[in-house]
């Protein structure tokens, strides 16, 4: 650092090399009055040049300085000073970052978590995993700082793994650090403690001091929780004299914070309330409202200059060579263009919020409506199990007893009789059967809904009034993934087969089944009337209603085809895979 230092001030070096030097000094500088000093340097230098790229590391050397300084105002004009000259892509995203890394010293949850999720978003599309895992370790520690444990753990520990895999050493020190701090609120004292001594460890070879200082305090904590208050004063005091020694307000201030609480606890309240004086000195140098209401200038400033900073630059030109030529009116009546366009656009936007908000309302609606209709559905099916179980368990085996002790006891029956008592019989058995399978049919397995459509068919073709055909190939079978879904279509198909039996005067009827690309189409027609024609009345029905509400549910698609002058015919899309 000192050579070069010596190399700049000898004045040897010109130019691009003069620029290259200067950026050397500032990245290796340790203390943030020496980045503020060089950076400022390498700002003016590299703009006499014309070269942008400098231009735009001196401003992030010179935002991080002034973060290291706590003047988070001066901080967030610099980093948005770079925004405006930075390429997009990865610099951006690496400006977000810093941006909302004083957002997070300042408290400001929401403004922090919003340029965090913009920084990572950006940049794992610039495939940047050094720097998505820097975000991310951030991130979770604005979660960590917000109360939100399972947050913090979640991004923590991806910027972790992240950070092993590129082999990214301070990365992972950081995070085996947080992950400490993350454990100690969580209660497990013991993994907090070998991740936060490991992390130390780590950091002290990388000369990261202000981490350190965050990570003692930790410690601090860990032996307070355990009653080892003696423990707890040691590592708090270094924390505060390496803050110290630094100059890092933000540490010095919780380090204090963590000494008064433990000379509190030991009974000892005049170094206690010490210790507070001076946490509350450097607290309200670190956060004063003056500095609040400049950050929140600054992020309306940069918000709408990024958005229609082409515009502003021409509306800027044009201002003044309209002032050189007519002076202060003309300029005057161009501020209230401007003005209008302003208000026009944020009218606009909430209009469009409105209708944002409305339309995820509306969606709202309609999930929990679904939602409600699967659970009525699933509770009816369920009831009907229930019931054909038992029928076909209790009345079933009863009845099949009964047959039993006729046969035993033929000898004593009139001939004919028995023979009428057993028809009966078997009778009564078969339609209950016939009752229990359409309450519970047998739909498990591969061919379990092809051979119960097939059923419904034989049944109709029982009847000698309507002939039934299936187009349905048994080496094409669907796969279901809900067992509700071949259920809901068994309940469909056996509906539709109902109403054309009932109204439609129909002699034939056709269903055809064919699976591709992951949808399963389905064809019902036949040759009747008509619904509307059988009935009198447009096709809504209770019968149509629940056909409807099944097919809602499990996300089909389907379409009553234009109707003929004989007939119905009914198209059925089904995604196999919701």
């Amino acid at each position: 650092m000192d050579s070069l230092v010596s190399v700049y001030e000898s004045g040897r070096v010109k130019n691009g090399a003069k620029l290259l030097l200067l950026k050397e000094i500032t990245e290796n500088c340790k203390h943030p009055e020496d980045v503020l000093l060089y950076s400022n340097v390498l700002i003016k230098e590299a703009r006499k040049l014309d070269s942008t790229g400098y231009v735009y590391f001196g401003l992030v050397m010179k935002g991080y300085a002034h973060e290291r300084k706590s003047d988070f105002s001066k901080a967030l004009a610099s980093y948005f000073e770079a925004a405006d000259v930075a390429n997009k892509g990865t610099q951006t995203g690496t400006l977000y970052i810093s941006i909302a890394d004083v957002y997070s010293l300042m408290d400001n949850h929401a403004n922090a978590v919003d340029y965090y999720q913009k920084a990572i978003a950006l940049l794992k599309h610039e495939k940047d995993s050094l720097k998505v895992a820097s975000a991310l370790y951030n991130m979770g520690d604005e979660y960590l700082k917000a109360g939100n444990l399972d947050a913090a753990l979640l991004h923590t520990t991806e910027s972790q793994l992240i950070s092993k895999k590129i082999h990214y050493q301070i990365g992972e020190a950081y995070c085996m650090g947080s992950l400490g701090m993350i454990y100690l609120k969580k209660g497990n004292h013991q993994q907090a403690e070998i991740n936060l001594n490991e992390a130390i460890q780590l950091l002290e070879a990388l000369n990261e001091y202000a981490a350190i200082c965050e990570f003692l305090n930790s410690m601090a904590a860990v032996y307070q929780e355990k009653g080892n208050l003696a423990s707890a004063k040691k590592y708090a005091h270094n924390s505060l004299r390496l803050a110290q020694k630094y100059g890092l307000k933000q540490e010095i201030s919780e380090a204090n914070l963590k000494l008064s609480a433990l000379y509190e606890k030991s009974g000892d309240l005049n170094k206690s309330l010490a210790f507070f004086k001076s946490y509350i000195t450097y607290r309200d140098s670190v956060s004063n409202l003056e500095t609040v209401q400049k950050v929140a200038d600054l992020r309306t400033d940069f918000e709408i200059s990024k958005k229609q900073k082409e515009v502003d630059l021409l509306a800027t030109r044009h201002k003044l060579r309209v002032a050189e030529r007519n002076g202060f009116v003309f300029a005057s009546l161009l501020l209230a263009a401007i003005l209008l366009t302003s208000i026009y656009y944020f009218t606009q936007k909430a209009k469009r919020n409105k209708l944002q908000n409305a339309q995820k309302i509306q969606e709202a609606e309609i999930l929990h409506q679904s939602n409600l209709m699967q659970t009525v559905i699933s509770s009816q099916e369920a009831e009907r199990k229930r019931i054909g179980m038992d029928l076909h368990d209790e009345v079933g085996a009863a009845l099949s007893t009964l047959r039993i002790k006729i046969d035993r006891n033929d000898v004593a029956l009139a001939k004919d009789s028995s023979i009428e008592y057993k028809a009966d019989i078997d009778k009564i058995i078969e339609n209950m059967r016939n009752i229990s399978h359409a309450l519970s049919p047998r739909l498990s397995g591969n061919f379990g809904f092809y051979d119960a459509i097939h059923e419904l068919a034989d049944g109709v073709n029982g009847s000698d009034k309507v002939n039934m055909s299936i187009q349905f190939d048994e080496h094409n079978m669907p796969v279901f993934n809900d067992e509700m879904v071949p259920m809901a279509l068994y309940r469909v198909i056996a509906e539709l087969i109902n109403n054309t039996l009932k109204h439609a005067k129909a002699s034939e009827i056709k269903l055809a089944v064919d699976v591709k690309d992951e949808t399963m189409s389905i064809n019902y027609s036949d040759n009747g009337i008509g619904i509307q024609q059988s009935t009198g009345k447009p096709s809504n029905g209770i019968g149509m209603q629940n056909i409807e509400s099944r097919l809602r549910v499990i996300g089909a698609r389907w379409q009553v085809m234009t109707p003929t002058p004989n007939g119905y015919e009914l198209n059925i899309e089904v995604p196999l895979k919701q």
